[in-house]
């Protein structure tokens, strides 16, 4: 399975080895580590020009090679052991140095990593992208970001602003979606029930159990959490602002105006009485610390 990993991190298989290697990384939490694990250790093989100069192969049939009896007479059995003794120790020294010089490479490159605690968190990345981290949101950068990829693991919810690379597409891993773009900006929310792209600008792929759904501005990516199935939605208002300021705030509006609002906002869909569609109501809302229970007892 390495071999498939590397040519679908390399880019180099068919349209159908490529599905299969995605339902593979998607099928669990542990395929993904795997994968990333794979990539991580062929960059460094590949990069470190320290670690290119060693073949463990090689270094031990050269050192085997070199300790041979047969070169020693019967009346040298003493030099030879202690010869041999000398020389097996230095082999183990020498091994144990090209086993271990791959994982100080690995240990030597950390993640960075963004915490946002209790409220918001404004970050600009190296390649000039601006993201904003919502209360009790890390993002983590991958080690090699910015050299193929530009890739991140998400933890929360987040809104994205992307600068546009079209030589290195910008990954997000949430959850178990992965999310692709080159120059876009959008927001990713995860809940129990759903986990949620919406796309503001420019266009968005998510890829999850080989489903693979492109959406463009005022479209959104659901994933359906229960049933696991990725689906598109055109947003019935624009709730860009709302998004990134994580606040509802309405005056004077209709209440059928704020259900296409609570819709795009939530996968939802609201049935009401026609004698309430031209209430109007003035009301502020914290998408991160008020259910949607408590919202409709507030406006309602």
């Amino acid at each position: 399975m390495e071999h498939e990993l590397i040519a679908y991190y390399e880019k180099s298989l068919s349209d159908s080895e490529k599905k299969e290697v995605e339902r593979w990384i998607n099928a669990h939490p542990s395929h993904l580590k795997t994968f990333e694990d794979i990539v991580f250790l062929w960059k460094n093989s590949k990069q470190n020009s320290v670690f290119r100069l060693y073949d463990k192969n090689k270094a031990w049939e050269k050192i085997q090679s070199e300790i041979n009896l047969s070169h020693f007479e019967p009346s040298q059995k003493t030099k030879a052991l202690s010869s041999i003794w000398w020389q097996l120790g230095a082999a183990a020294a020498i091994l144990a140095f090209i086993i271990l010089l791959p994982l100080y490479f690995n240990k030597s490159k950390k993640h960075e990593q963004f915490t946002a605690s209790e409220s918001q968190k404004r970050i600009t990345l190296k390649d000039k992208s601006n993201i904003i981290l919502f209360p009790k949101t890390t993002l983590t950068l991958d080690p090699d970001f910015y050299k193929k990829t530009r890739t991140v693991t998400l933890k929360g919810n987040a809104f994205f602003d992307i600068s546009k690379n079209p030589d290195k597409p910008f990954i997000v891993h949430s959850n178990d979606l992965i999310v692709e773009v080159l120059g876009t900006s959008f927001t990713i929310k995860q809940g129990s029930e759903f986990n949620t792209v919406f796309v503001h600008k420019g266009k968005v792929r998510a890829i999850h159990n080989g489903q693979s759904i492109t959406a463009t501005a005022k479209q959104k990516i659901i994933k359906d959490n229960k049933t696991q199935s990725l689906y598109l939605e055109n947003m019935k208002a624009d709730i860009e602002a709302i998004l990134q300021s994580q606040t509802l705030k309405v005056k004077d509006i209709r209440i059928d105006s704020l259900s296409h609002i609570l819709e795009s906002l939530y996968n939802i869909e609201i049935k009401m009485s026609p004698n309430i569609k031209e209430k109007k109501i003035t009301s502020t809302y914290f998408l991160g610390t008020e259910t949607l229970s408590k919202l409709w007892k507030i406006l309602l």
